[in-house]
């Protein structure tokens, strides 16, 4: 049996640091959910249809996601 090898010097763990530096997401509530998703339809909307459009579009959107 041969015995392990250590990984490469680059690949290996910061010594003093333990855990996720970053730390676990933020949990997105369901108002943010949908804000977030209202502004991503609005930019949707204006890129296909154009201004004058995006309004009806974003306002229809906004029904259905109101709704549920």
């Amino acid at each position: 049996m041969t015995p392990r090898q250590l990984p490469p010097v680059s690949g290996r763990f910061v010594k003093g640091r333990s855990g996720n530096p970053l730390g676990r997401p933020k949990k997105l509530y369901n108002t943010e959910l949908l804000l977030l998703a209202i502004k991503f339809f609005d930019e949707l909307a204006k890129a296909y249809y154009g201004k004058g459009q995006a309004a009806r579009k974003l306002h229809r959107i906004r029904k259905v996601l109101n709704e549920k």
